[in-house]
């Protein structure tokens, strides 16, 4: 850009010694700087805009340049780093040079698992820094974020999101398969969604059989009307209502049309059986046929859909669990397996990082969702997972979820199943005990009545050293340990590379 666009590069120059340029401006223009080097048609229009606008150059579609307010947490956007903390002094952590300890966006490829009681600090000391990192760095083009908020007031920080999904106030609407590009995918992810790892002893018969219901419904509709369903309309459909089958059979033309047609035949003949196999799934799928629900999946007005986060975009979900409790957690399952879908497809763009911050993670994470965590580095996402206990995540997805998150995060008075897990992860170390013996003889001599005739005594001391293995961090440590304000940390990289565990102190 220097040769071709003299004019751009001197404005480039000038801001750069400029101390007024906002850390937020720099990051935007750097960024797309690194985009125009493989775009020659955009490196014009950003030469022109920075020419002419200097650093109100490349802004996002919002306009929006900074964050309201103060900030939560120190950040360097350059690096794509944030700050969560100082290391505090312990023998029993790693010890490190610096003074700062925070995380870069490649560690939060990895993912992070943070586990703590209620009022540990786990959204103000971890979540909060991250999100207003994440926000940050999408108003520098370098990240998209999507929260999960089931209290509804934990990042309820105005100005922070482009867009809130509150099925209370719908501002703005919710696609319901946003991730999906085919009946296939989109009756795969549906069906776990509402039917979690739970719902029956004979789950896999159930699941499947609610998959195929799902297909039979979902792949002749979207066949005849170029579409997905609104809720009401899969929902007949799924009850086998004629009047919804005869409306979709009448609109089939063309070749695939008999085939679609003995989909929703099927469905039918699923429904009259002595049992329904789907018939949990269609009653769960009824709690979203509420007029709330119904406000918000078949909005009038714009509607997100999870596809939007390979571009720089800050979204904030609400869950009113005190009005729709099982309807917001189906929204917020929905949420989570339409993000890992997204960022896991083949055509995800990978130049933008994608994270996504669940707060009570353990009630929302499926399967699909703990198995697809590990694929979301290779596609530039990471996961932020916050639960009061392990115990809250299924039984059956503990392990994996635990696993598959490169990050850990433990704070004090966790449950003592808990702390025994994370004890085993940080592992053991050698320390050198010290023994000392001291031991003494008497030898004394007797006359032949009996009496004392003398004798001598002897006294000896030993000193002996020996290494023993021992747990980095007992369960003991992690629960009464930990202080106040504080939490063990673990950090991975991409690569691999691992740091930790390191005692954090959260409020500095």
């Amino acid at each position: 850009m220097r040769d071709r666009y003299p004019g751009a590069a001197a404005a480039l120059d000038a801001m750069s010694e400029d101390p007024a340029t906002a850390d937020v401006d720099a990051a935007r223009i750097a960024n797309a700087v690194r985009r125009a080097a493989a775009d020659p048609d955009y490196a014009e229009v950003l030469a022109g805009q920075v020419a002419s606008q200097g650093s109100s150059a490349a802004l996002p579609a919002s306009g929006v340049r900074a964050l309201p307010g103060g900030r939560h947490a120190v950040h360097n956007l350059a690096a794509g780093q944030v700050r969560l903390g100082r290391p505090a002094p312990d023998s029993r952590g790693q010890i490190l040079s610096s003074d700062h300890f925070g995380v870069d966006l490649d560690v939060l490829r990895t993912s992070l698992l943070a586990v703590g009681p209620p009022g540990s600090g786990k959204t103000r000391g971890i979540a909060v820094p991250v999100v207003e990192h994440l926000c940050l760095g999408a108003l520098a083009g370098q990240s998209s974020v999507v929260v999960v908020d089931p209290k509804g007031t934990d990042f309820g920080f105005d100005g922070w999101f482009d867009v809130t999904i509150d099925p209370l106030a719908p501002t703005c609407g919710f696609s319901l398969f946003g991730g999906a590009r085919s009946a296939d995918a989109a009756a795969d992810r549906l069906a776990s969604t509402l039917l979690p790892p739970d719902v029956s002893d004979d789950k896999a018969y159930f699941v499947d059989a609610s998959r195929n219901a799902l297909y039979s419904c979902l792949a002749p509709f979207h066949a005849a009307f170029g579409r997905w369903p609104a809720v009401p309309e899969l929902l007949a459909l799924l009850r086998a209502e004629q009047s919804a089958l005869d409306r979709v059979k009448s609109a089939l033309k063309g070749p695939g049309a008999k085939e679609h047609k003995t989909l929703l035949d099927t469905r039918v003949q699923q429904g009259r059986a002595r049992v329904d196999a789907a018939a949990s799934l269609v009653e769960r799928f009824a709690l979203l046929d509420r007029p709330a629900m119904r406000g918000l999946f078949d909005h009038p007005g714009p509607v997100f859909r999870m596809e939007e986060v390979n571009r720089p975009v800050r979204v904030r979900v609400v869950l009113p669990e005190s009005e729709l409790p099982d309807a917001s957690r189906i929204l917020a399952r929905i949420v989570v397996s339409q993000f890992v879908q997204t960022v896991s497809a083949p055509d995800a763009d990978r130049g933008v990082f994608k994270g996504l911050v669940i707060d009570e993670a353990g009630r929302f994470v499926d399967d699909y969702v703990a198995r697809g965590v590990q694929r979301l580095r290779s596609g530039n996402a990471g996961l932020v997972l916050l639960s009061q206990s392990l115990s809250d995540f299924p039984a059956e997805l503990r392990h994996t979820v635990f696993g598959s998150t490169g990050c850990k995060v433990v704070f004090g008075g966790v449950d003592p199943n808990d702390a025994d897990v994370f004890s085993a992860w940080f592992g053991e170390h050698y320390e050198t005990e010290t023994v000392r013996s001291v031991g003494s003889s008497t030898d004394r001599r007797y006359d032949r009545y009996g009496r004392p005739a003398g004798g001598a005594e002897s006294e000896s001391r030993g000193l002996a050293f020996r290494r023993v293995e021992r747990p980095r961090w007992s369960a003991s440590d992690i629960i009464t340990g930990v202080p106040r304000g504080h939490a063990l940390v673990c950090l991975a990289r991409s690569s691999g590379e691992r740091v930790g565990p390191v005692l954090v102190d959260l409020r500095s």
